[in-house]
């Protein structure tokens, strides 16, 4: 790995990090979205699956570890395999799994929540209760993993296009 897209990926990720310790709407960050977009920057499956990890584990360290680290750590780590497998520096791939990682967080997470809390019942009314209060939080991951996605995405071009043309 050259230097240059070393500095990169530490740029890339103490911004995923600090997006999550600066003040937002919650469930408004570009983390899933980095995520999704780590093989347009690297190839190394393990890093496309790992560094996001790594990412929610330091700004974890700083914001407070919860009960449903466990399913959110495992959803990352299930996003991240999506990404290495059907990823391609294709604009559709990575709106297409910007559709569906904000999607799959969203299932498991709140799976999680409703299965270790206390406020739901432990049955399917209650399974359901919990999604359907949990759709404003997907929303804005979905509209956060859209946006940000897709600004990688041409911020990346745009950079790509410069250097072409130097």
């Amino acid at each position: 790995m050259n230097k240059e897209i070393l500095k990169s990926i530490v740029f890339f990720c103490l911004l995923l990090i600090l997006s999550r310790l600066i003040p937002h709407p919650p469930n408004f960050t570009p983390l899933i979205a980095g995520a999704i977009f780590l093989p347009f920057l690297i190839k190394d499956k393990w890093l496309i699956i790992c560094l996001p990890i790594l990412c929610l584990l330091i700004s974890d360290f700083f914001l407070g570890f919860h009960t449903v680290m466990i399913w959110t750590y495992g959803s990352f780590f299930l996003i991240g395999l999506m990404a290495s497998q059907f990823s391609s520096t294709k604009l559709t791939t990575l709106n297409g799994l910007s559709l569906s990682s904000p999607t799959l967080f969203f299932l498991i997470t709140n799976f999680g929540v409703w299965l270790g809390s206390s406020i739901y019942g432990q049955d399917i009314q209650g399974l359901v209760q919990c999604y359907i209060l949990a759709l404003p939080f997907y929303a804005s991951s979905l509209s956060a993993t859209l946006l940000f996605a897709n600004l990688f995405y041409f911020c990346r071009q745009f950079f790509i296009n410069r250097s072409l043309s130097n």
